[in-house]
């Protein structure tokens, strides 16, 4: 049984743009994701407001990746890879490309040099995954300008740090698209979409 774990923020956790809810598990991309893997567990850490690695002050938890994950690769060791989908809530911050691509790098550092301490240590590959960009909403103008064009930078930040730190990654863009009803999260069959899209490249990632 090979294992993965899905380090994400609210896109992860299922979040539904209609109701404000959670999607139906079996409309999660890490459920779908599972659903399209044979002999694979799909462990979804989804956190609303996840950043890469800045901290929101006045946010009901803390909402730093970068502090959140060494626990979370501690927990679920050993693990075969760690896709990681996150970037929206840095723009949605006021952080731009540069700050994105810095943050998924120490990101992956922290993977790679977490000290797992198991007698055969396994350092996990990693995927990196951009998300959808914002798109204008119906009901409210808020998401425009630079908040709007900082996102669409999103796919370069993740190929950049890609590159940088020579991991796979996957332009989610291309794939799904978010909902004019607020502007950021996914109707139930782009985010199955996603889903779907992460079956191959983790195949091959996992050599199944």
């Amino acid at each position: 049984m090979k294992t993965v774990l899905a380090f994400g923020d609210s896109l992860t956790w299922g979040k539904d743009p209609a109701t404000q809810g959670r999607h139906a598990p079996e409309d999660r991309w890490p459920n779908v994701l599972q659903a399209g893997l044979e002999g694979v567990e799909v462990i979804s850490e989804g956190l609303r407001g996840r950043t890469t690695a800045f901290d929101q002050p006045t946010a009901s938890c803390d909402m730093n990746g970068t502090r959140a994950l060494p626990a979370l690769l501690h927990s679920h060791a050993p693990l075969d890879l760690v896709i990681v989908m996150l970037g929206l809530n840095d723009v949605y911050w006021g952080y731009s490309r540069p700050d994105i691509t810095a943050g998924l790098v120490r990101i992956v550092e922290i993977i790679r040099h977490h000290p797992y301490r198991l007698p055969d240590t396994q350092v996990p590959k990693v995927l990196l995954v951009a998300q959808p960009p914002m798109v204008p909403q119906s009901p409210d103008p808020k998401i425009a300008g630079p908040l709007l064009a900082n996102s669409r930078q999103l796919p370069l930040a993740v190929q950049y740090a890609a590159q940088e730190t020579g991991v796979r990654h996957v332009d989610m863009s291309k794939v799904a698209h978010g909902s004019a009803l607020d502007g950021v999260h996914l109707d139930a069959a782009n985010t199955r979409a996603m889903g779907q899209a992460l079956i191959k490249p983790v195949k091959e990632l996992l050599e199944l």
